[in-house]
């Protein structure tokens, strides 16, 4: 009697928690990107150039976030895996830049034999080379570092405990859908206008985008790893599909949207999600188990 006493006051340590976990990492996210965009678009107004804006942005969000991870740690050591950057921390960190890169060339190659794309001019100075590294520091500090050590650390961490590992998926991605769009509520309360247009496509990407950050977390057991694939798309997304000003390649299309519907989402994140996908059970059926 006294042995069941004990099992169940454990699961109850257990259930709280996680869903400490859970609930500190979703709002410390909404949170830092509320207080970031509030700040950023003060800044703006009060007429500072972009980097000043994006990077103070970055700063906030990351140090909220940062902040909140360590003292859930201190206070609930749980396994977020995000370890110093070793050797295998780094491994991880370009395996997953590395896949949408590769991805993202082979969608080109495929698009271009296909007639669906054509490219028409590269684009290579050194304002590209520059604007690439200062973008990537921005992403790093406001989106990749914060949302990955939150939903796909702190969020999935947290269900985990109380949940199955498809239920667990399931609700991390409901929870990183519902951030932009606390987000956006916010900001309208205050009178903002909202940052990001909340619609079915970017519904869709986000469940998708979740789905093989979350994939790539689990199969490592580490962080850097969607933290890497997670950098590397905005990056693309940004400076390759995208025919910004500042951009790598310049190319037209048969059908518009080809670039962002087929290169980027089918090619990088959808057979991203299957290539992962196939390698988690490769690593099971093989005897190695995958993180979950």
């Amino acid at each position: 009697m006294k042995k069941r006493n004990t099992s169940e006051s454990e699961k109850g340590l257990d259930f709280s928690k996680g869903l400490t976990l859970e609930l500190l990492g979703w709002l410390s996210m909404v949170i830092a990107l509320f207080t970031a965009t509030l700040i950023g678009r003060q800044i703006e107004q009060s007429g500072y150039p972009y980097w000043v804006s994006a990077g103070t942005k970055g700063i906030i969000t990351s140090f909220i976030v940062v902040t909140v991870v360590f003292w859930i740690r201190r206070r609930y050591p749980n396994q977020l895996k995000l370890t110093p950057l070793s050797r295998v921390g780094l491994l991880h960190l370009l395996s997953g830049a590395m896949l949408p890169l590769l991805l993202v060339i082979c969608g080109f190659i495929i698009a271009s034999q296909l007639n669906w794309i054509e490219i028409v001019e590269w684009h290579f100075s050194y304002s590209l080379f520059f604007g690439i590294i200062l973008n990537v520091c921005f992403a790093f500090l406001y989106e990749a570092l914060p949302e990955e050590l939150t939903m796909r650390g702190l969020v999935y961490s947290g269900l985990r405990v109380k949940l199955p590992a498809f239920l667990a998926y399931a609700g991390q991605i409901f929870l990183f859908v519902l951030v932009p769009v606390t987000v956006n509520f916010l900001q309208q309360l205050v009178g903002m206008e909202p940052g990001v247009e909340i619609n079915t496509d970017y519904i869709l990407l986000l469940i998708a985008f979740g789905t093989v950050l979350q994939l790539l977390r689990s199969t490592t057991g580490s962080l850097w790893a969607s933290i890497g694939f997670h950098l590397s798309y905005l990056e693309i997304s940004r400076f390759m599909v995208a025919q910004n000003d500042l951009r790598l390649l310049t190319y037209s299309e048969l059908h518009e949207g080809t670039g962002s519907l087929f290169i980027l989402f089918t090619m990088v994140i959808l057979v991203g999600i299957l290539i992962v996908g196939a390698f988690s059970i490769w690593l099971r059926t093989n005897g190695k188990k995958a993180k979950r």
